[in-house]
Order: structure tokens, then sequence, then C-alpha cells
């Protein structure tokens, strides 16, 4: 414990005035807590008209007083017992007993303002004079109602005022120990976390740092303290520009990434997320930055570049090869071919398509998670698209026997969209209900042009999304229907997440790599649309397979020419 600790570090003021106030109404004297300096810790209590209208008065009678206090609490740690004099000020009678904190004197309980006899006019005159006491009767007088108290009954007093003090120790050092085991704590949860953390002063000197900036910084934690923070950054002035951020109130918390440099020199890209300590006046003392280190996590980004870069085009390139010999085949460049034989070749190439489809899914979405991902946009009839795309699943459908059923509200629905986007992602739709579309069931599409505020649709929009549609705007209404075996409703929100498949206790869940849906909201978002599952659970629909309804809607306008 260093010697700098204060007793009202451990104990309260209020918890001292308290025990104060319990020795007055037990012995009827007058008392103080006071430092080794004889100032005073506690208040003043139960003091005299005597000590505080006069000896504590000016200011030379009250440095007297606190030198008498002091003196008292010196003697007793001399004498090492509780102490019984004559006050340095005035002459009473007082005592003293310290109090000891592990071995340190951090104070004194000071006590008496009583006399065993009278004190000679004389004398008394002289040390009034000697402090500037001008009211020299007035002093006299107050001097004459001091209580008289017999010396062995005073020493009983200090007695139990040492037990007193011995209290007021045990409840510091319970504070102090107390204070120790959540510091030891505090720094074993610090130190056990992996991120660094450094604590940094306005001057942005470090003040503490975990066990954790010695690993990824290369630097001794004693070398690490009182050097600047921003000798440890290759572009401090982000850093400068958080700061500033914090101090106006613009954030609270300022994260960002940047390049850090080891003890040697040596750059490596971390996260620093960074906060602004305050006092209790609100007033700033510093700052608190937490660290990571991104080396591996970059690493991964660059395989996942390189991974991109490998299906784009390594992949690509067979996927265009073989759709360029595919189409040599059919259309008997190379020779006729027979009916059963362009069939097979038309599967082949539709599979090969979306291969490339699947490819060019995974690359918009890579975009999209890079901020690349851009439309292209005009207007197209998506009834014709969806015409198809129909067509191009017909061998699909054929094999599965199912019954298709295309509704239109109108013959041409010219929609403002990035044609090859939406075209994969109504295949994509299209591809799943079929898919998952029990056999010899049946497949439901239909499109028309909705208000916002159209009653047959709103009940079918999820509640969170209700908020996202304008009430006097028109939308374009796309419903891809199946019959197979549902999405239950707490995953009916989660199949749109990268990498999400479904699965049933029949087993015959919707599996796959869990792009296609993701592609699919990457698409209608990106046109400032919604898109929803939900299975329906009306009484015409079988249990075991009730089937899922895929919607998309995305804002309609007329086209202007």
């Amino acid at each position: 414990m260093k010697k700098t600790l204060q007793l009202v570090d451990l104990i309260p003021k209020e918890k001292l005035d308290e025990i104060l106030q319990a020795v007055n109404e037990a012995c009827g004297i007058g008392s103080v807590i006071a430092d080794t300096e004889g100032r005073p810790i506690s208040s003043e209590s139960n003091f005299s008209e005597f000590c505080k209208n006069y000896c504590r008065a000016t200011e030379k009678g009250r440095q007297q007083c606190y030198h008498s206090d002091a003196y008292g609490g010196v003697m007793a740690m001399d004498h090492n017992e509780p102490y019984v004099y004559d006050c340095l000020n005035a002459g009473l009678v007082d005592c003293a007993t310290p109090i000891i904190v592990d071995g340190y004197h951090l104070g004194n309980l000071n006590g008496g303002q009583v006399l065993e006899g009278p004190i000679p006019v004389h004398e008394a005159t002289g040390r009034a004079k000697a402090i500037g006491i001008e009211d020299i009767d007035g002093y006299l007088q107050a001097l004459n109602k001091i209580p008289r108290i017999k010396r062995a009954r005073l020493r009983k007093i200090v007695n139990l005022m040492s037990v007193i003090t011995q209290t007021i120790s045990d409840l510091a050092i319970q504070k102090m120990l107390l204070a120790k085991q959540s510091k030891e704590y505090l720094n074993k949860l610090v130190n056990s976390v992996s991120d660094a953390i450094v604590s940094i002063d306005p001057k942005f000197i470090i003040v503490m740092s975990n066990e954790v900036c010695s690993d990824i910084f290369g630097c001794p934690l004693e070398n690490f303290y009182g050097r600047s923070f921003l000798d440890f950054l290759q572009n401090g002035e982000v850093i400068k520009e958080c700061i500033d951020k914090l101090d106006s109130g613009v954030m609270d918390n300022c994260r960002v990434e940047l390049t850090a440099l080891k003890n040697d020199s040596t750059p490596f890209p971390v996260q620093v997320s960074i906060s602004r300590v305050n006092d209790e006046d609100g007033g700033g003392v510093g700052y608190v930055a937490v660290m990571r280190d991104i080396t591996e996590e970059k690493q991964i980004e660059k395989m996942k570049e390189d991974l991109v870069g490998m299906l784009t085009h390594d992949m690509r390139n067979p996927i265009l090869a073989i759709n360029k010999t595919l189409e040599l085949l059919s259309t008997e460049r190379l020779g006729p071919v027979n009916q059963n034989q362009s069939k097979i070749m038309k599967l082949a190439i539709n599979t090969n398509d979306q291969l490339g489809s699947m490819v060019n899914a995974f690359l918009d979405i890579f975009r999209d998670d890079n901020g690349r991902f851009e439309l292209h946009r005009n207007y197209f009839d998506i009834n014709k698209v969806f015409s198809q795309c129909l067509e191009e699943a017909a061998l699909f459908v054929e094999d599965k026997k199912l019954e298709v059923q295309f509704n239109v509200q109108q013959p041409v629905i010219e929609l403002y969209c990035d044609l090859f986007r939406m075209k994969r992602t109504i295949g994509n739709l299209l591809s799943n209900a079929i898919n998952y579309s029990v056999t010899e069931g049946k497949l439901r599409v239909s499109t028309r042009i909705i208000r916002g505020d159209d009653p047959e649709t709103l009940p079918l929009v999820p509640q969170k999304l209700l908020g996202k549609i304008e009430s006097s705007r028109k939308y374009f209404l796309g419903i891809v229907a199946d019959t197979g075996y549902g999405i239950p409703e707490e995953y009916q929100e989660a199949v749109f997440e990268k990498f999400f498949t479904v699965n049933t206790e029949e087993g015959l869940g919707r599996r796959g790599i869990g792009l296609g849906l993701a592609f699919c909201k990457l698409v209608i978002d990106a046109h400032e649309g919604l898109i929803f599952c939900r299975t329906p659970l009306g009484s015409n629909v079988g249990d075991r397979t009730p089937g899922v309804e895929f919607h998309i809607l995305v804002p309609y306008q007329e086209h202007p020419c």
C-alpha cells in the first residue's frame, strides 16, 4: 500500500462522522479524526465553544491546534499506547490514539477539551494573546465553561477510543483487501482477453495496458508504458480524428481499421475501438483503445478473393466451353441428332446454365459484400421473363410430372429492372419450387400490379416488412408456389441468409449450398423491393405437403414512352 493513501480512501467521511457521534454520546467529550499532520478528516464533533470560537478562530490558533493533535498521535505511536497530554495551544487535557492500517500510520482519533483543574488567569491570558485573540474576556469566560474530568476517567475514555480506532483500522483493512482483490480480479479479467487494451492520457501517452500488448507489439510492458501511442501506429492521424469526434460528442465510440507497428517497426493490420474516459464531472481524463490483430482475417479475406477469382475465371471458362459444345451438337452442325438426343442435350444445356448461374450468384454476393454490386436497369416485360424461365425448366417440370399454372393479370408488365439478375432470381425460385415439390404436384406462378394498400396482399406480408411498403405506390407482385414439404415459420426469414439450409423431420428439407435464396434477396433488395416466403395453412392444402409461396414485391412505374 502506498503511503500517500488517505484514510477516507478506505472509509467514507460519513462513516467516520457516524463513529464519532457514537463516541460523543457515550463519553461527552469533543473529538475529531485527523490526519498525521493534525488536519481534520472527519467533522469536528461536539467541539466546545472555547475551541471553536477562540482556539481555532485565528489562523495561528488553528495551526497550533493541528500541531497539538499531530503531537498527540506521535506520542501515542512512541509509547505504543493511547496518550493523554496537555493541549499545546490552550493547555486543556487532550488524548490521542493512532489509526494504523497495514503498518502505516494514516491518522489519529483525538479527543478531550476537558480540564482537571482551573488554569491561572495570567497563563490563560498569555496563551490567548499568543494566538492573536483580542476578546480576552470572552476567551476567559468560555474557558471557565470547559468541563472538569479527572485524568483517570479520561484514561478510561481514551482506552475506549483505542478500541474504536482498532475497529476503524479493521474496517479500513477489509476495504483495502477488497479493493486489492477487486484490482487483482480486474487485472486477471483484462489479461484474459485476446485483444490488446491500452489506456492513454490526453497527450496520447500510454499509462496502462494488458499483457496481450507485449505479445502483439513485441515489446516488454515496462518499455511500453510512458511512450506515445502514436509511435505504434503507421497512420496516427486516423486516431487523432477519432479523438476529435469523441471530444466533440459526435460519437461515444470510434472503430477503425489501420496499420499498427511492432516494436521493430514491422507493420500489421489492426481493428481499433477507442472510447473516451471521463471523470465524475464529465471532464475527459484519457482514452481506452481496444485493438485486435486482424492479420488472420485479412489472410482469409485474401483467400476468399482468390477463391472468387478461381470461380469466376477458372470455372466460367469451362462452363462456357461446355455450353458452346452443346450448342454445336443441338444445332446439328456436327451431324443429325434424334429427338431423344435433342431432349438430353437441352437438359444438359439447362443444367450447365444453372451451374453458370450459381457461379454468377457467388460472384454477385461477393461483390455486394465488398460494395461493388451494381444494377444495369431498363424496361423489360417481366411476364415474358417468367415465360422464358418456365420454358427453360420444362424438362425438369416434365420429369417431376408437375402441373403448371401461370396466371397473369395483364399480358404485358414492363418492369424497370436488371434483366439478367432478375431472370436468375426468377430462375432460382422456379428451380427451388420444382426441386422441392412432390411428384405430380403443382407449380403455381402469378404476376400482377398492386398498390401498397392492397387489402388482399398486405395480410400476407410479414409484420417486420409492412413498414417498408408505401401505401400510395404501385408494386409488381410475383408469386412462385410449390407443393412441397414447406418451411417452418421459424426459418422463413433465415432461408435468405447465406449458407443456410433447412431440414424437416421427414428428411426432405431444402438442401444445397445456401446461396440461391441469398442471391434472390440481394437482387430484390437492390431493386428496393421485398422478398419473403410463407407456408400456406389453409384447410384446402394437405398437411404433409402444404408447399411454400415465395413473394417478390418490386416498385413499379409506368414506362415513360
